[in-house]
């Protein structure tokens, strides 16, 4: 058995609306649904109802009963997994207003080592580390920005290393920039620690690459066993192997029309020893993929379409495997769409 978390949202917002409109309060509302999954079928326990739409979610690495939920009105708030033998919930832990509340917080990403430090993005193109450790009464203002867009940001992911961040924008843009030792500490912000993060940022190492996306970039998956060398995916309906070096320009290795924007990345299976990689697409109109992406001896990549799911009769936004299958054999795989609001079980083996 094993539990899951989906995300359903509303917005009752047009999207001809001006600037000065869209700045009144929010009507968005979502929720949180909480399903068992149990031999073929995807349970539901609970429904936590929330007072904003729901744009991404994430399990915590460092604790998986912290689940962390970005909110349409500028929020992040925490929930605790809660198992008894009898019954399993989701117990809101905080509510932390980072940003105003005309701000939807796109998308976030858990720093892979620094346990309270939350990667986020928002719906005016900014790039943004938080920190989950301050009391939610003191956080305004302490939002750190990183990278800017000039649209949406959708998208971010930390290196492996947590050294680094790349995010993707609704301007066809991939941003990098390594990240100062001062951002990722829980030191007390004080006027001279802030005059001395802008003075180390202006010499960070950063980058951007507008050359390589012909639309959107919505996902990123940095590969840990192979330096510079991302996977990415785009509303132009294409995932790449990008090779990123720092200086230097960068250079699409490998790419594979998906048939629909490709939303969201999941690792399935990684080995990096044989160049081989199993990822989980998210493809919008098109469903969800499993592509194979693979280096072989000579050093040249290429992408595989090992399967389709196309049940979904509208945007698949969010795919994800049971945890616990990712090493072999059979995954169990939960995928989801937005118009109808459907959430679809179903099994892969992997080759």
């Amino acid at each position: 058995e094993q539990e899951a978390a989906a995300e359903d949202t509303t917005e009752n917002n047009n999207d001809e609306e001006s600037e000065e409109v869209e700045k009144k309060p929010q009507t968005r509302t979502g929720s949180l649904i909480l399903f068992k999954v149990e031999d073929d079928k995807a349970i539901q326990v609970s429904t936590t109802q929330t007072p904003y739409a729901i744009l991404d979610i994430h399990f915590s690495p460092h604790d998986p009963t912290l689940l962390a939920v970005a909110g349409s009105t500028g929020c992040v708030q925490l929930f605790n997994l809660q198992s008894t033998s009898s019954s399993t919930s989701l117990q809101p832990l905080s509510s932390c207003q980072y940003f105003d509340p005309s701000t939807l917080v796109l998308s976030l990403a858990w720093h892979p080592t620094m346990h309270s430090i939350l990667g986020v993005t928002t719906s005016p193109g900014q790039v943004y580390l938080v920190d989950i450790s301050l009391p939610a009464a003191e956080v305004e203002g302490t939002a750190k920005a990183i990278l800017a867009h000039e649209l949406e940001a959708w998208t971010l992911s930390f290196s492996s290393s947590g050294t680094s961040i790349y995010s993707g924008g609704d301007d066809a843009t991939l941003r990098f920039s390594a990240l100062p030792s001062s951002l990722t500490s829980t030191t007390t912000s004080t006027a001279s620690n802030e005059d001395d993060e802008q003075e180390e940022q202006q010499y960070l190492p950063t980058w951007q690459d507008r050359r390589s996306h012909q639309a959107g970039v919505t996902a990123i998956l940095p590969l840990s066993s192979e330096q510079d060398i991302l996977i990415t995916g785009s509303y132009d309906d294409n995932i790449r192997v990008l090779y990123a070096p720092l200086q230097g320009r960068k250079q699409v290795l490998a790419e594979e029309n998906l048939e629909g924007g490709v939303w969201r990345l999941k690792m399935l299976r990684a080995e990096g020893e044989k160049g081989r990689y199993i990822v989980l697409a998210s493809c919008m109109h098109a469903g969800a993929r499993i592509v194979e992406v693979k280096k072989d001896e000579g050093g040249e990549w290429t992408i595989e379409v090992l399967a389709k799911f196309e049940e979904h009769k509208s945007m698949n936004y969010g795919s994800d495997v049971q945890p616990g299958s990712e090493n072999g054999g059979e995954q169990t795989i939960i995928s989801t769409s937005f118009y109808d609001k459907l959430l679809c079980l179903w099994r892969f083996t992997l080759p």
